[in-house]
């Protein structure tokens, strides 16, 4: 019988939907979609959601607009796509070039989404954070900062909230007549308000971080601890407040730093997880999920995106310190413009190996706490089963070696 004539694969990944805008987003794990097209039934679920509760402004970036209509759509990709049947967590980005204004000149702005679906660790909050500060980075963004706080679960907002109402009843006789109608509307309104008059009653505000329960407490430093090993400069703003409709836990907003001290800072992106909105929206399983929207001005048209290899190697890392240090490595490898598959979301050894043994990659690079301690990586030949250590310094070069 003639033989089949099998298709090769290509040795460099197909990717649509991405530009060289969002290169940075492929190393550290996206996969690259269309925007989800948001349908009736998307708006019909957002309108639910919008009548039961008051509504929060997020941070100070206002181009945010339709979110739970966003995270709706999202969601039905999620599950129609069977992308819940994957490994999870599942990592998307999708982007859109928008350009705002009639005659269509060059108030052109950039506009990037990422979503970590399927993993309520602190370690995607750091994926996505680090990520988001690559593709600014690679698009000539400099000295930038994030600001991060957090609202913690369902018990913690509601204790927040029942000591911020208290806080702004007691003083709301000195409120603005605006600060007073916000009031009635939402006590967290009043955290954004921007008058002078009212700029006391943040002084001694309670602070959503003080109302954390335990649980929260503890993912909101260990999201902190991520930050500190990358060497991300951050600050906690207690009046950044995420929309209780659909978002909770972290949120955290990214900036860059004006050089004139009369020009305030520029709000680049802003994000926030949103574990209980699956439910509030009308899904049958609560799915934790966190996500960043960036927007920016760019008067440069898209560019092409090189073709990257595939992957031969796959990352496991073991313990929190190796975890710590693993963004580290995939930034370093980045700039090298080498791609290696991982899981950092998960942090058993067993299921780590069964999706490098499901991926039939050559090599396998691996990160204990003790390699982590001393800043080197093991590689394993999965042919040969023999293993070195190297470097994290000379991973890059060594890498190259092997994988032509």
């Amino acid at each position: 019988m003639p033989k089949k004539n099998i298709p090769r694969k290509s040795k460099f990944l197909d990717l649509k939907n991405i530009d060289k805008t969002t290169e940075a987003a492929v190393y550290y794990g996206f996969m690259p979609i269309e925007i989800p097209t948001i349908n009736k039934e998307d708006k019909e679920r957002a309108k639910t959601l919008k009548d039961s509760e008051p509504i929060t402004q997020i941070g100070t970036n206002e181009k945010i607009e339709n979110l739970a209509e966003e995270k709706s759509a999202l969601l039905q990709h999620y599950f129609n796509s069977n992308l819940a049947t994957m490994s999870q967590p599942v990592m998307l980005t999708y982007n859109g070039f928008i350009t705002e204004g009639a005659e269509k000149k060059l108030d052109k702005h950039r506009k990037i989404s990422l979503e970590i679906i399927g993993s309520a660790k602190s370690i995607a909050e750091a994926i996505i954070i680090k990520t988001v500060l690559a593709i600014l980075e690679d698009n000539n963004f400099q000295n930038l900062y994030v600001e991060i706080n957090s609202l913690g679960d369902k018990e913690s907002t509601n204790r927040f909230l029942r000591e911020l109402t208290a806080h702004f009843r007691k003083n709301i006789n000195a409120m603005s007549a605006h600060c007073r109608q916000e009031f009635k509307k939402d006590p967290f309104l009043v955290l954004n308000c921007q008058n002078e008059k009212c700029s006391f009653l943040k002084e001694d505000v309670p602070k959503a971080i003080g109302c954390l329960s335990d649980e929260s407490r503890e993912h909101f430093k260990e999201v902190l601890e991520h930050l500190e090993s990358l060497d991300i400069t951050y600050k906690i703003n207690n009046c950044l407040i995420s929309d209780r409709r659909y978002a909770s836990g972290t949120v955290f907003e990214i900036k860059q730093k004006s050089d004139n001290p009369k020009i305030p800072d520029e709000s680049l992106a802003i994000g926030f997880r949103s574990d209980l909105a699956s439910k509030k929206l009308g899904f049958k399983k609560e799915i934790p999920m966190v996500g960043i929207k960036i927007s920016f001005k760019s008067d440069s048209e898209k560019r092409q995106l090189p073709k990257i290899k595939r992957t031969s190697v796959f990352f496991i890392q073991l313990g929190d310190e190796a975890k710590h240090k693993s963004l580290k490595v995939i930034d370093i490898l980045r700039k090298e413009n080498i791609y290696i598959n991982h899981s950092l979301g998960r942090d058993k050894l067993a299921g780590q190996m069964a999706t490098a043994d499901r991926l039939k990659v050559p090599y396998i690079l691996i990160m204990g706490k003790k390699e982590a301690m001393d800043n080197t990586i093991m590689v394993r030949d999965t042919a040969t089963r023999s293993q070195e250590t190297v470097l994290i310094s000379d991973l890059a070069t060594h890498l190259k070696k092997l994988v032509k």
